[in-house]
């Protein structure tokens, strides 16, 4: 748009404010329909007071602590089965202590996690 053409568009906008405002009536609604002010219902009256103990509200919602998503275990602690053979069970226990220094090293470096009690990890 022009400026002469942006200049009349608002020219006339106002011209036509100024129409709709002048035939608007100057009295109060109240005045043109024969009531006062002294007429009006009062307010109700506001309690100041307060109340000694609040009112604890009931909640529609059971709020519980959120679970988390996943939850990461390295095994349950048990040991090994004995099998009564020394041999057996010694090698079993080493194997055990190995896999958890291996598991231990792998978490500091978030890679990938395996289990040492032959089970599936996350799982547990």
């Amino acid at each position: 748009m022009s400026n002469s053409k942006r200049f009349t568009f608002g020219l006339a906008l106002a011209l036509l404010s100024a129409t709709a405002a002048a035939e608007l009536p100057q009295s109060s609604i109240l005045t043109r329909y024969g009531v006062t002010s002294d007429q009006l219902p009062k307010p109700a009256a506001i309690e100041t007071t307060k109340p000694a103990k609040p009112i604890e509200e009931k909640s529609r919602f059971q709020v519980q602590p959120e679970q988390p998503w996943v939850t990461v275990r390295l095994g349950d602690g048990k040991q090994p089965e004995k099998t009564g053979n020394i041999s057996i069970d010694r090698s079993m226990q080493q194997e055990r202590e190995r896999c958890q220094r291996m598991q231990e090293r792998l978490i500091g470096r978030a890679g990938p996690s395996f289990s040492c009690d032959n089970s599936i990890p996350g799982t547990h």
